[in-house]
């Protein structure tokens, strides 16, 4: 139910921005939703599922780890499905972006990690790096970022407040308002402000290149839990923040597209 929330104030200022800005961007043929379907289930619900479920049988470091699998999974679809040049740069990056991650994570430290972890946290890296894939489709039929994110969620929210009404969890969560208010406002900051800069660029740029730079997240982590929380940085953690610094450098260093 809180999941709901936050994507439904992911996409409640979408929708605003468009109703007073361009109502006309709201309106989508018939023949263009599968693709905003495509993206708002088997993309996003399918990603927060698994990684949510992923938490439960791992580590929560450990299950972020598998979901930055998401750079190597859009290069080679990129490659398959818009004729991306794979070059010996490109897949250095990700390879090295990629083990980086997992260095900050913990994962390549012996973390604990079960079968079914494996599992849900691949399928979460899978359903992260086909919302870059959709996308790009999206914008190669001309629909802004604003259209793409208000769709894309919105949709994503009806699944969940369904899901919500049939487990029960939603008369669960109107007992806990505080929740309700964190929710909502990760929704804002996290979900609206966050993926608005993630899409819009993916117009700017190739899929693998904004996915390489979306793995400078746990890096983020890493250094405001020192900052923070005055949590230390071992060895590895610190290799792996070089790692994916270097390859988000790396990737952008005379690359326009």
């Amino acid at each position: 139910a809180l999941v709901s929330i936050r994507f439904l104030f992911t996409a409640l200022p979408m929708f605003l921005f468009l109703l007073c800005k361009d109502p006309g961007k709201l309106k989508i043929p018939k023949k263009d939703m599968p693709l905003f379907l495509a993206n708002g289930i088997v993309s996003l619900v399918f990603f927060t599922s698994c990684y949510t479920a992923a938490i439960r049988y791992t580590k929560i470091a450990t299950a972020a780890a598998l979901l930055y699998t998401a750079p190597a999974i859009v290069l080679i679809l990129s490659a398959i499905l818009f004729k991306e040049k794979l070059t010996g740069k490109k897949i250095i990056c990700v390879l090295f972006s990629v083990l980086g991650c997992a260095l900050c994570s913990g994962l390549a430290g012996g973390a604990d990690l079960t079968r079914k972890g494996l599992l849900l946290g691949l399928g979460a890296g899978l359903g992260y790096a086909l919302y870059s894939i959709f996308s790009r489709y999206i914008q190669m039929r001309g629909y802004t970022t604003y259209t793409n994110i208000l769709y894309t969620f919105g949709i994503a929210t009806i699944v969940y407040i369904v899901m919500a009404c049939v487990d029960g969890s939603a008369q669960n969560s109107i007992q806990h308002p505080e929740a309700i208010a964190l929710a909502a406002l990760c929704g804002l900051v996290t979900g609206c402000a966050a993926y608005i800069l993630y899409t819009q660029g993916l117009s700017k740029m190739a899929p693998p290149t904004a996915s390489v730079l979306a793995t400078i997240e746990p890096v983020t982590a890493a250094i405001l839990g020192v900052v923070l929380f005055g949590q230390t940085l071992s060895i590895m953690e610190i290799m792996g923040i070089v790692l994916v610094v270097g390859s988000v450098i790396a990737m952008n260093v005379g690359h326009r597209s």
